[in-house]
């Protein structure tokens, strides 16, 4: 008799959201990998959906493999899976496709073995995070959006010290996503190495002025900080089109815009839903008057948070924090 399947889905992201490099991530409603986990006499993982030829096959080259031999290992449950994961977030576009897959993976682990529930949040965290440092390099951001939902903020990883909190509905979120492959690891490569001071200074201002702004359903103000004087001036060399993309959301009743992630894919603040969709479409005509084609999405934050029952976690808005 076949055993049973544990079924898990996390979200796409949307990691630095403008100023907030490395610290803020943002959960978006619709997009997500979703994944099945059981028992079998083998590890084995199948892999479809949204652009799955691209996505390793290979048990130790795929991230939801990596982090379920990394929750293997903290639970101490030696069982050997089989795996079907299902893609439903392009790769490369900025939007967390590794990190989605990895945390499903982790979500789905706890399904399947209540026995891991027992591991504390921040080791749940690190273990998912294995998976995203194979292809994407060691950061949290996005992989702690995907896990948590909602909106988070990173103040330290080394210990980890996080919040999170639901977004106002009052928010709405625009996107294009191109048909251009940005790998996360290249963008953070052409990073500068120094900040000047009046940079630094307005990149913390416009972050913690956003961060307020996201939680209190204040849209204007939310798009007004969404410029960002560290990573997005360097990353939009690679990205011809986010200029006029960005200004065209903004014609269209956007209130700011910038690059999801590390790009290709560009996402904009709205105060209503219809000013949301009329500026993912102006975003996407955007790159197609380039030459790029791209789709048009009007969403919003998914609020709902995927440990719900797996973790040691109460209520909407909590902190974690580690020594």
């Amino acid at each position: 008799m076949a055993r049973p399947w544990a079924r898990a889905r996390a979200p796409a992201t949307i990691a630095n959201v403008g100023p907030g490099f490395d610290v803020f991530c943002l959960a978006l409603h619709g997009l997500g990998d979703a994944i099945a986990i059981r028992e079998s006499s083998r590890d084995s993982i199948e892999v479809t959906g949204e652009e799955a030829g691209a996505v390793p096959r290979d048990w130790s080259g795929n991230t939801a493999g990596i982090v379920l031999d990394a929750m293997r290992r903290r639970s101490g449950i030696r069982s050997a899976l089989e795996v079907r994961l299902e893609k439903g977030i392009p790769a490369a576009r900025g939007l967390g496709s590794s990190a989605a897959s990895a945390a499903a993976a982790a979500i789905g682990f706890l399904k399947a073995f209540p026995k891991a529930r027992s591991l504390p949040t921040a080791d749940l965290l690190e273990a998912a995070v294995e998976g995203e440092a194979a292809v994407a390099g060691r950061h949290y951001d996005n992989m702690s959006g995907a896990l948590l939902g909602g909106f988070v903020s990173i103040a330290s990883t080394r210990p980890i010290v996080l919040r999170r909190e639901p977004v106002s509905d009052r928010i709405h979120i625009a996107l294009a996503i191109p048909e251009i492959r940005l790998r996360t690891s290249e963008m953070r490569a052409v990073l500068p190495r120094d900040v000047p001071l009046e940079d630094a200074i307005s990149n913390v201002g416009k972050a913690a002025s956003l961060a307020l702004a996201l939680v209190r359903g204040d849209a204007a103000l939310a798009g007004r900080c969404l410029e960002d004087r560290f990573a997005t001036p360097v990353r939009a060399r690679f990205l011809p089109a986010f200029a006029d993309a960005r200004d065209a959301a903004l014609r269209a009743g956007a209130t700011g815009a910038s690059i999801a992630g590390s790009g290709s894919s560009v996402f904009a603040i709205a105060a209503t839903r219809v000013a949301a969709q009329r500026s993912a479409n102006a975003m996407a005509d955007a790159f197609r008057e380039t030459g790029t084609n791209a789709k048009a999405l009007a969403t919003r934050v998914d609020n709902s948070l995927p440990l719900a029952g797996l973790a040691r976690i109460r209520g909407p808005s909590f902190s974690l924090v580690t020594t």
